[in-house]
């Protein structure tokens, strides 16, 4: 990230200002990539359960960490559909970008472990149909 980024409007209104390690409480991680971390967490004000994907953009790449960081911000700002996830906001701490989203308990790749047989077709068109749906 450039020194001074966020001094420009458009870039600072896609971050909250609020410190993320006073609004989040009893964070516990449920998944890791490459990107960065998942995490369980609560929201102390409101007790909104909520999963945080945090994004480190220091260290080798930054620029392009950070340039990664934004497209991510801006398109999840723009979905709004009941099948897709809830993008709550992002926010700075420490070189990571916390990316807060509505706790979704459960994913297609879950199903496919509880029922321990391949979808049927219609079942995958089913599926599809509505992520499709939902990115429109």
């Amino acid at each position: 990230m450039r020194k001074g980024v966020l001094k420009d409007p458009e870039i600072a209104d896609l971050f909250y200002k609020d410190d993320p390690e006073e609004l989040f409480i009893g964070l516990h991680e449920i998944g890791h990539g490459s990107f960065g971390a998942v995490y369980f967490a609560t929201n102390a004000h409101t007790n909104e359960v909520v999963a945080i994907k945090k994004m480190s953009y220091s260290g080798k790449q930054t620029h392009e960490k950070w340039q990664d960081i934004l497209k991510e911000v801006k398109f999840l700002r723009q979905l709004k559909h009941p099948n897709t996830i809830e993008y709550k906001g992002c926010y700075l701490k420490e070189h990571t970008a916390w990316l807060v989203m509505e706790y979704c308990l459960g994913s297609a790749s879950d199903l496919l472990e509880v029922h321990k047989k391949p979808l049927q077709e219609v079942e995958i068109a089913a599926i599809t149909h509505g992520a499709l749906h939902g990115l429109a």
